[in-house]
């Protein structure tokens, strides 16, 4: 659904965006540019581990032949980012083996968050809300 939609956590059901609407209020049945512009606004930036892979189905745990996108570059030109989250067990095992190189960076701070996937129907939104709070004092801090 988030590949047709092109956006990201474009699945209704993901907690991503409620998450986010919580934490900074931005509305999350607003039109997706305005929620990614005010969520940048907020120093806080959405990008995949992953820049292309293949897979069926939606399924995290279906991805194959991933390659990475190139997330030590990124922190390189940016030298202001001191915290990377990742959405998930799936997001940071993939980080973890695709892009080791980060985890070694003395200024960067990397963090598995809870998964906001519908899959992760277990743990209710309002703990996925006060897990990923953090990321307020990350940008706080920056």
């Amino acid at each position: 659904m988030s590949l047709a939609k092109r956006e990201y956590y474009g699945n209704p059901q993901n907690h991503f965006w409620p998450v986010i609407e919580a934490l900074f209020g931005i509305d999350h049945s607003a039109h997706y540019g305005e929620r990614t512009s005010r969520l940048a606004a907020r120093r806080v930036a959405v990008w995949d581990v992953i820049a292309q892979c293949s897979r069926e189905g939606s399924g995290d745990d279906r991805i194959a032949d991933a390659r990475p996108n190139p997330l030590a570059a990124l922190l390189e030109r940016h030298s202001n980012i001191r915290h990377v989250g990742f959405n998930g067990g799936t997001a940071y095992a993939k980080a973890r083996a695709l892009t080791p190189d980060i985890f070694a960076l003395p200024k960067i701070h990397c963090e598995r968050l809870p998964s906001t996937s519908p899959r992760h129907a277990r743990m209710r939104l309002a703990d996925k809300i006060e897990a990923w709070r953090r990321i307020k004092d990350w940008v706080r801090t920056e």
